[in-house]
């Protein structure tokens, strides 16, 4: 994407942004830069989304994303922007444990040549991991990490692979479960059949030879909270439905009208849907039919953690937890107490494996996510019980959104309908999100720039 550009409109035009992730956020700042008269709502009664802190007690911690990846250039423009530079907090040689039956070894979370240590790797595979590695980074240019549809262009058959089959034919089975498998579950909590290669296609060349990641000093929440500070933002304003009003006239619409759910009608010129889109689709009345179709397309993951606060000190420590191990945690880490960060207590963070997920809907188990744990728990620490002193469950109904063989050329499609020039005259609502761009907070980020560029182009007409 180029750079962001403002273009400040002759007559006041108001514009209402659903929804105060980071989408949604960046949406509204940039449209208010241009001039715009932006309100956003939000139904929480905190702003950031899944780009956020929580606390309950003593115990904080994320209410979703947890790393900054260097490459989002929207995010970076926006860090720039509002001078929060020294907000990112860097990261570097991030690696786990992946413990299994047969013993444990090292995972390296940036892609670099220790990679090729991996124990239990035939010659083959590494080899192939050293030439594919090379020809990932060859790719840099070719590939948007904050979009993942860029991939198509250049492999277009990433978007009809999956993930599992594109790794053991570019590298073989053995990499895949030693390296790629253990990272998608325990970081994304998805498993590799499940998703195309398009994530990993378009992130991978900006991955390899890097080693720092972010967070964010002060809480992930810091970013969204800087921008409400400089926008109109209603937090426990639930949106109820989001409509079209026709011109009799043109057919056109005029304006939109929203609603909340105690009955408050918000009116403006353009909105933006920057809701989860599994959110989406239950707002809309009368949607196009490129709309209902897109939005039907929309899945999520979910994502089960259980934080534990510790009355007894505890090393760093992170772990994943391959396919197949006997456990329903597939990352467990240990987080010493630091009450300058706002952790007063020692904190245990153990996320679910998909399939631990999957057993807690089922069994109906979604808000008590300890009673699947508690026993595993207690056979890996000493006196695990005398010596905790909470325990919040989070549960994460929609966390990420599943990039599916073939969602990515349907979601292409549908950026190319949402700014297609047909589509100034009627102003229909913009969406944007992560499950429209990346599975990454930068990726929603800059699917927040692109709606607010929408907007601008269609006031350019």
């Amino acid at each position: 994407m180029k750079a962001f550009e403002t273009s400040v409109s002759k007559q006041p035009v108001s514009a209402l942004v659903v929804g105060s992730g980071i989408a949604g956020l960046t949406a509204a700042y940039r449209l208010h830069q241009a001039g715009l008269q932006v309100t956003v709502l939000e139904a929480n009664g905190v702003v950031g989304g899944r780009m956020g802190d929580r606390r309950v007690g003593d115990i904080a911690f994320n209410s979703g994303a947890r790393l900054v990846y260097p490459f989002g250039s929207a995010f970076n423009r926006l860090i720039a922007d509002l001078s929060l530079q020294e907000m990112l907090v860097p990261l570097r040689r991030l690696t786990a444990q992946c413990v299994s039956a047969n013993g444990s070894h090292t995972i390296e979370l940036m892609p670099s040549a220790r990679s090729l240590a991996t124990p239990g790797l035939p010659l083959r595979e590494r080899f192939a991991l050293m030439t594919h590695a090379l020809r990932m980074r060859a790719q840099r240019g070719r590939v948007d990490p904050d979009w993942a549809m860029s991939a198509i262009a250049d492999d277009p058959a990433a978007d009809q692979q999956t993930l599992a089959q594109y790794v053991r034919d570019a590298i073989g089975p053995q990499a895949l479960s030693s390296m790629v498998e253990p990272v998608f579950r325990s970081t994304r909590s998805f498993n590799p059949e499940t998703l195309s290669a398009l994530f990993y296609r378009s992130t991978v060349p900006h991955l390899v030879g890097e080693d720092t990641v972010y967070t964010l000093k002060g809480g992930m929440g810091g970013v969204c909270h800087a921008l409400a500070a400089r926008l109109d933002v209603r937090t426990n304003a639930a949106v109820a439905s989001i409509e079209a009003m026709p011109d009799a006239q043109s057919g056109n619409h005029a304006r939109f009208a929203v609603t909340l759910r105690d009955g408050t009608v918000f009116s403006a010129d353009h909105v933006v849907c920057a809701t989860e889109g599994s959110l989406a689709s239950k707002l809309m009345r009368n949607p196009q039919r490129e709309e209902r179709e897109m939005l039907d397309a929309v899945r999520y993951n979910a994502l089960g953690v259980v934080h534990y606060g510790f009355s007894k000190p505890l090393p760093p420590l992170m772990q994943f937890a391959p396919r197949g191990a006997p456990s329903r945690i597939s990352t467990f880490q240990q987080l010493p107490a630091s009450p300058a960060s706002g952790r007063p207590l020692t904190q245990i963070y153990c996320q679910l494996t998909p399939e631990a997920a999957d057993e807690a809907e089922r069994r109906g188990l979604t808000g008590d996510l300890d009673t699947l744990l508690r026993d595993e728990l207690r056979a890996r620490i000493a006196d695990f019980d005398r010596h905790v002193s909470a325990a919040v469950t989070q549960w994460i109904p929609a966390k990420l959104p599943v990039f599916a063989p073939g969602y990515g050329a349907r979601l292409q499609a549908f950026w190319r309908w949402q700014e297609a020039p047909a589509r100034r005259a009627a102003s229909p609502v913009v969406y944007c999100g992560d499950w429209t761009s990346q599975a990454l907070l930068t990726g929603a980020c800059a699917s927040g720039e692109r709606a607010a560029q929408i907007v601008l182009s269609r006031l350019q007409n």
